[in-house]
């Protein structure tokens, strides 16, 4: 990929920092580049899932997912997407779900029109690789594995684990917890991911 290139196409999408993007990373492009990427990838299914979630009156999963998202946002450079995405968490926190009918539809389209704008630079070049179909407990296993990598300070592991696990499908929640890691690993937020997985009940924590 041409990282020149594709840094001069960034620049220029408004609603993008990408000075912030890259600084969430260490200032390592290739890795920014990386997150940018899956964010493209995975919005469809995020966004269907809010609005599943919302319809469904499951107000719990929507804070959980709008949480991920806005952490998503920022950890790309997209912060006034953020906060809006964090004005959306506080209120389903509160139980302000009028405030979240009435605002979720908006903020989704300004999130789909970012994508397509990061869609049409050299992001894309590149051939998208197909997810694999795997069984649920392939994927137990492996968050497992990335659940005990993460805490033990492996972020080497970690980081090969969650390319590797990006690369998976099973349908259901997990892929939802999937893309949550994922997103959280490419933004260095190994903390978040340790939170994510203790809460999972197929992870074998250690014995206090």
């Amino acid at each position: 990929m041409d990282l020149a290139l594709l840094y001069s196409q960034l620049i220029r999408i408004e609603s993008l920092d990408i000075w912030k993007g890259l600084a969430h990373v260490g200032c390592r492009k290739e890795v920014y580049a990386d997150a940018l990427r899956l964010f493209c990838g995975d919005l469809e299914n995020i966004t269907k899932s809010l609005m599943e979630f919302m319809e469904q009156k499951k107000w719990e999963e929507y804070s959980a997912a709008i949480h991920a998202l806005k952490g998503g946002l920022a950890g790309i450079g997209a912060w006034e997407l953020a906060r809006k995405a964090s004005d959306l968490e506080n209120a389903s926190q509160k139980k302000d779900h009028q405030f979240c009918r009435a605002n979720s539809t908006a903020m989704f389209s300004e999130i789909t029109e970012l994508a397509e704008s990061l869609k049409s630079t050299a992001l894309f070049d590149e051939v998208i690789i197909k997810k694999e179909q795997v069984q649920v407990d392939f994927l137990e296993k492996n968050l497992n594995e990335l659940y005990w990598a993460c805490s033990s300070g492996k972020s080497v592991e970690a980081d090969a684990l969650a390319k590797e696990l990006q690369t998976k499908i099973c349908g259901g929640e997990i892929d939802n917890t999937v893309t949550a890691i994922c997103t959280h690993i490419a933004n260095l937020d190994y903390h978040l991911v340790i939170q994510i997985l203790e809460n999972q009940p197929y992870i074998k924590k250690p014995s206090p």
